[in-house]
């Protein structure tokens, strides 16, 4: 009687067992689609009573993550996401500053205004000829005041994007601590965290596309999230990030003079080129507001510079004193100012000229200040304006080559265009490994087919062991029957 209550033990332990194998098979199949599910099996051993085997045993549900591969996928993600978005805006510039040669580029502004100032000389006493040549004048400033508003607006949207990133980063953080919390309870009360466990992962793969981060797991089930420089930003606790909102950042304001915020971690500053933020979206974001941007605003408001320059020059105007604006001018200023940062938002066509301000286009051709329009057949100014566009000069504070102004246009389409096509070549390269990280990732996952030929086994083990709990009941009738 002893074997036979033996004998039946193992045979229920090993019902037990496989029943909880086939419920996992069954999640398993079940969340062969969810994103970071943790294939899971039933960890077991065999029972032992008084030095003999009696069965089987559950000592634990294993939940199967390759760390060393999920660690680069994170890696890939952080890195994708950053040169996706500091190519984006490139591309959203190159596309504000046209194709050189294209209608309605910053490039054919100049030749429009070139060549409209050459038929205008040809026939000054052409009226619309003049006018023709000074509403070519007032689309370039008005492209130039475009490209400043496209720059700030890139700004603008890039400082808030980092303070929408980083309220969802501090959101992510609190709840991976308190999983963090729940798992470890779990673990040492003898529970299955399994499900909190992927709950968590979801989440650490969402910080790793605002900043990378790095996984170190615990004994007790927790994990230490830290950033790319050591910084811990989870452990029995979560680290806080803050930053404060600018409202439509001004030119040339940044985090050294105090103008826009900086991101702060656990109240300390995070330094300009910290690998913390060295990719994911905050870090792409700070980029583009604190360098990306500011640089190409600085080249607008060169080349703007320069064309001003340009026109205000008795050399050119006779009727202009030294120092006085010429054809183009700048809102709120009398003359061109030592710092000429923004003053391609400021950029318009002199007032004198400008019929819709009250001027007269007579003026483009007798100059600025006359105070009638003289000799009708006079194209001297007019030949000067001509001559001062394709003079070579060096850009305002740059040591770049002396151009002519179309040739400075052209330049800043083509370093916009290289910014853009190596950034493209680099997240083309990271999409790819993004790509195979992913598949090799998702080739660790569920594979329905290696669940069915388990489900077979458990299947043929429950029918085996029904089958021996079947021949005990027979034989325990038979002797109570004797």
């Amino acid at each position: 009687m002893m074997s036979l209550s033996l004998a039946l033990s193992s045979a229920l332990s090993g019902l037990n067992v496989t029943a909880r194998g086939t419920q996992l098979v069954a999640d398993n199949i079940a969340n062969a689609q969810t994103r970071a599910y943790g294939v899971r099996s039933l960890a077991q051993a065999s029972q032992a009573y008084g030095g003999a085997g009696n069965g089987v045993a559950m000592t634990g549900i294993i939940r199967h993550v390759d760390t060393a591969l999920l660690a680069q996928y994170r890696d890939a993600t952080s890195r994708n996401g950053e040169e996706t978005l500091r190519g984006g805006f490139w591309q959203r510039v190159e596309v504000g500053l046209g194709t050189p040669g294209e209608t309605g580029s910053l490039s054919s502004g100049f030749v429009d205004l070139g060549s409209t100032l050459q038929r205008a000389s040809a026939t000054p006493d052409q009226p619309a000829a003049l006018q023709q040549a000074v509403r070519a004048a007032g689309d370039l400033a008005l492209k130039l005041r475009d490209l400043h508003e496209l720059v700030q607006n890139e700004r603008e949207q890039a400082d808030s994007a980092i303070a929408r990133d980083v309220g969802n980063l501090n959101k992510s953080l609190d709840e991976i601590a308190r999983l963090n919390r729940e798992i470890q309870r779990q673990t040492l009360q003898g529970g299955d965290p399994a499900g909190l466990m992927d709950a968590r992962q979801a989440l650490v793969d969402g910080v790793s596309e605002l900043v990378p981060v790095q996984e170190f797991a615990r004994e007790d089930g927790r994990i230490m999230l830290t950033g790319a420089d050591g910084s811990v930003l989870v452990d029995r606790t979560a680290a806080t990030f803050t930053f404060q909102r600018t409202n439509d950042p001004a030119p040339g304001e940044n985090v050294e003079n105090g103008g826009v915020s900086a991101v702060l971690l656990n109240d300390r500053e995070i330094s300009k080129g910290s690998s913390l933020l060295s990719a994911g979206s905050i870090g792409a974001q700070l980029h583009i507001r604190d360098m990306a941007a500011p640089k190409m605003q600085q080249k607008l408001d060169r080349l703007a510079a320069d064309l001003v320059e340009r026109f205000s020059s008795p050399e050119v105007d006779v009727s202009l004193a030294t120092g006085e604006l010429g054809l183009f001018s700048i809102s709120g200023e009398a003359e061109l100012p030592d710092d000429i940062t923004g003053i391609a938002g400021r950029i318009m066509l002199n007032p004198a000229v400008d019929p819709a301000a009250g001027g007269e286009v007579w003026h483009l051709r007798a100059g600025l200040n006359a105070t009638a329009p003289g000799d009708a057949a006079d194209n001297s100014v007019l030949m000067r304006m001509v001559a001062t566009l394709e003079k070579p000069t060096q850009l305002p504070g740059t040591a770049a080559r002396s151009a002519s102004a179309h040739t400075h246009a052209t330049d800043i389409a083509s370093e916009v265009a290289s910014e853009r096509l190596g950034l493209e070549m680099r997240r083309t390269q990271s999409t790819a490994r993004l790509a195979t990280i992913g598949e090799a990732l998702a080739a660790q996952g569920v594979d329905s087919d290696a669940e069915m030929s388990r489900l077979l086994i458990l299947e043929q083990a429950y029918s085996a062991n029904a089958r021996v709990i079947s021949t005990i009941d027979a034989m325990l009738r038979t002797v109570l029957e004797i």
